[in-house]
Order: C-alpha cells, then sequence, then structure tokens
C-alpha cells in the first residue's frame, strides 16, 4: 500500500493541480490532505473543489477551523488577518461547507503493528475549537514534546502547519512534518508518499509546477492582505502603483 499526504496548500491552485496530476502517474493507493486548503492564496474556493472532485480524505487545519467557527478561536489572528479570512469565508458556498463539516479531525491506520496517525497539527484538546498545540512547541516549549507526542498514541504522526518540514525521532516515535506544499516561493511544490509494500518508507517527492498562472492569479484577484501574502508566502512582490 502506497499512500501519498500533501498539507498547506493555501489557495495555490497551480501547486495542487501539479501534485494531483503527479499522484497519477505513482502506484498510490490512498491520497490525505492534511488540511489548510484554503486562505492566503488567490484560489481557495477552486483548490477546495479539486479536492472534492477527486475524493480526497481530508483532514481540518486551522483555517478550515476558522471558517468554520469564526476567526476569533485563534488568539493569534489580528485585525488586519481577520478582514482576510472574512474574504475567505465570503468566497466559500453551500456545497464547501457542507464538506468541511463532514471533515475529521485526524485520521489513523494500522500496518501491521504500527498506528499511523495523520493531523494537520498535534492536538492538545479535541473538544476546544481550536484544538492544536502553539507552534511555540516545536521551539521555546520544546522540552514538552517528547510527552505530547507520546500522548498522541501511534508510532508515526504526519503533521502539516508548519510551514519547512522536519523529520524527527522523538523517543522512538517518528514525529514527520511534510511541511508545506503551496507557499512556495519557487517554481517547485512536493508532496510524500508513505510506501507500506515492505517496511514503513516516508519519501518526499519534488515537482515543477507553473508558479507564472499563479502570479497571475495573485495580480487578478484582489483581496485583503493580498500583496502582504504574495510577497511573504509565495515570494512574488506585486508592485503598487502611486495614482497620485
Amino acid at each position: 500500500m502506497r499512500i501519498a499526504v500533501f498539507s498547506d496548500i493555501h489557495g495555490n491552485l497551480e501547486a495542487l493541480k501539479e501534485i494531483l496530476r503527479d499522484i497519477k502517474k505513482e502506484d498510490i493507493d490512498d491520497i490525505i490532505c492534511l488540511g489548510d486548503v484554503i486562505g492566503l492564496g488567490p484560489n481557495s474556493k477552486e483548490c477546495l473543489d479539486l479536492i472534492i472532485k477527486n475524493n480526497i480524505k481530508m483532514v481540518l487545519g486551522n483555517h478550515e477551523l476558522c471558517y468554520l467557527f469564526g476567526s476569533n478561536i485563534d488568539y493569534t489572528v489580528d485585525s488586519k488577518q481577520k478582514s482576510h479570512y472574512r474574504y475567505i469565508s465570503e468566497s466559500l458556498l453551500d456545497a464547501e461547507k457542507s464538506f468541511l463539516e463532514k471533515c475529521p479531525l485526524f485520521i489513523e491506520c494500522k500496518y501491521q503493528d504500527k498506528k499511523l496517525l495523520f493531523e494537520h497539527f498535534l492536538i492538545k484538546d479535541k473538544s476546544q475549537k481550536y484544538p492544536f498545540y502553539s507552534l511555540s512547541l516545536l521551539t521555546t516549549l520544546r522540552d514538552c514534546l517528547g510527552d505530547v507526542v507520546k500522548k498522541a498514541g501511534a508510532d508515526y504522526i504526519f503533521i502539516g502547519h508548519e510551514h519547512n518540514s522536519f523529520n524527527l525521532d522523538v523517543d522512538g516515535i517518528k514525529l514527520v512534518d511534510i511541511g508545506t506544499c503551496g507557499c512556495v516561493k519557487h517554481n517547485i511544490t512536493n508532496y510524500t508518499i508513505i510506501d507500506l509494500k515492505n517496511d514503513i518508507e516516508v519519501m518526499k517527492k519534488i515537482i515543477p509546477y507553473n508558479k507564472g498562472k499563479l502570479e497571475e492569479a495573485l495580480l487578478e484577484i484582489n483581496y485583503p492582505e493580498r500583496n502582504q501574502i504574495s510577497e511573504k508566502f509565495f515570494g512574488y512582490k506585486i508592485e503598487t502603483v502611486n495614482e497620485n
């Protein structure tokens, strides 16, 4: 069995199209998306529609949770970012909302005697509308990471959220952050293949995509915080025209 995993597309439709196109070339049995399909990029609705059309299993990311329950659930969202979240919310229709309401916080599967867990980020409290630990768990609170990972009760934990990928062995538990597949500053994207045919092998596949089309969409679709987002997350600076 081979599982394809990707995360944090963030409205980058061109990257998502290329990932799905490449997955079809591989001997893949299942596809899992680790959330944050929406937000930041210019094509949130179109990306989510593509996930739905291809019957891809998906767990909820923080951007989907803020869409479902309001951005106030995340204390890190400031007033400028709230306008962006409102724009995203207004761009999605009933079909997308209905799909997201049915998505879980995590997906589990077993291979031989190993348990694999897929979630957007490490979960602190499933009963909360914002259930994830802070990203500081990977930095200033790193000493707590071992206890948190053990509490999850899995042998392999696959997450996204932190846009820089990493692979850690935490007290014998494999913690794999596959990184962002959409917030990329060059003309390459990526996804991860988990091969369960013999042992558990995790491979990151890097592929090119048409970043020019992403940049065209960023120019054509004006939305709150677009210019700042474009430069920070996609490495594309939109030149503003001074009309005075």
